[in-house]
């Protein structure tokens, strides 16, 4: 911890240089940015109604893009909206048999494109994805042959594994393949100029679990463009009702998920279940695993991040493992804590390592933090910046 306090130490006062403020007087401001260089980040760029409040890049960092790793499923949805605005897809209500026919047996033909992007298809899945995606040479087909472990609609759980589908429909759909779709309809209309995919897999085809890479100015232009309903410059690339359903509840079974964007509340209080140990043990939980979760037993948090930060804490290197085997054992956040949410106040694009993409309705902000991976001798925390959607809505009031 010593070494980390002196490595965060030496980025504040080396990186002084390495951003700037137009608020530079804003305490709120400059414990956003302290924090994201303490916290590793890479750049930060924070906007009010299309102006810069706030902008750092790690002096370090050479490339001009970022793999934005599950944010990217974001952006996917946004490629869905412009189907849907061309009606070149029905709605999001539409079969997703349509599109593949293999699907139009048993079970499979209930399952929709809104199910795919609220995660509630059923398909089989395992959460971690080098587990059983990676290896697959054609993710599309691995998803059209899975088996279903829950029928369609009956329940929540983040599905990589479905998620890829949507490239297949994204070119079927326009007749192009996803990321020349997404680079025509989207990146060039918006100007960004370090915009692109980056992760195919065997067959060639895009991944939209993943492979987004931009610099910081064209993911606070998505970001911009969900602020402003589906309009850029004046044009409306993307109908406003499509962006506020992608923004809106997804399902009852997980109200803080969108259509592939996350919903922030004002506040959060979360209480893990007093018979915590007895609740994953009575549902075959690894008595290893059961040990390591235990100490959280009845324990109290006042945010995700402040939950996040515990869980890591209590699991180690066996974080993975742990949360594979909720899953697998279909333990659902309701099963372990009871929590109390405040209204929603934010909407945030979120990947892996700390990919962020905040948005702010009532202060017209938008706020992006992003990260390299972080070097091998550097803790595993804090560079996830957890709290970072918080803390963007702490800025104030326009």
């Amino acid at each position: 911890m010593r070494r980390l306090a002196l490595s965060v130490l030496l980025a504040l006062t080396q990186a002084s240089s390495a951003w700037a403020a137009t608020e530079a007087s804003s305490p709120a401001i400059k414990h956003l940015v302290q924090e994201a260089i303490a916290q590793h980040s890479s750049s930060v760029l924070v906007m009010r109604d299309g102006k810069v409040l706030a902008q750092y890049r790690d002096p370090a960092l050479k490339a001009d893009g970022i793999n934005m790793m599950s944010a990217s499923k974001s952006v996917v949805a946004l490629g869905i909206g412009l189907l849907v605005t061309d009606g070149k897809i029905k709605s999001l209500d539409q079969p997703v048999s349509d599109f593949y026919p293999e699907w139009k047996q048993g079970q499979k033909a209930a399952i929709t494109l809104r199910m795919l992007m609220n995660h509630t298809s059923g398909l089989q899945n395992v959460p971690y994805a080098p587990a059983e995606i990676y290896p697959a040479p054609d993710f599309i087909q691995l998803a059209l042959a899975a088996e279903l472990s829950d029928p369609p609609g009956t329940k929540f759980s983040y599905n990589n594994k479905a998620m890829n589908l949507l490239s297949g429909i994204i070119e079927k759909a326009s007749g192009k393949p996803m990321d020349t779709f997404l680079d025509e309809r989207l990146f060039k209309p918006m100007g960004m100029t370090h915009s692109g995919w980056v992760e195919y897999d065997k067959a060639g085809h895009p991944q939209a679990m993943t492979g987004w890479t931009a610099d910081a100015a064209d993911a606070a232009r998505i970001g911009q463009l969900v602020l402003d309903e589906g309009r850029w410059q004046g044009r409306q690339l993307i109908s406003p009702s499509f962006m506020r359903e992608m923004t809106a509840e997804g399902s009852p079974l997980s109200p803080m998920c969108g259509l592939l964007w996350w919903r922030v509340s004002s506040y959060v209080h979360m209480t893990m279940v007093p018979d915590l140990v007895n609740v994953l043990t009575s549902h075959g939980m690894d008595p290893g695993m059961v040990a390591l979760l235990a100490p959280l037993q009845g324990k109290s948090f006042g945010s995700d991040a402040e939950f996040a930060k515990a869980f890591a804490d209590a699991t180690g290197a066996q974080m993975g493992a742990v949360r594979i085997a909720l899953s697998q054992h279909k333990l659902r956040s309701s099963d372990l804590a009871k929590v109390d949410r405040g209204p929603i106040v934010a909407y945030k694009a979120d990947g892996y390592l700390g990919q962020f993409i905040v948005v702010v309705p009532a202060t017209r902000t938008v706020a992006v933090r992003q990260i390299e991976s972080p070097a091998k001798d550097v803790d595993p925390w804090p560079w996830g910046f957890e709290n970072f959607a918080d803390e963007v809505v702490k800025l104030g009031t326009k």
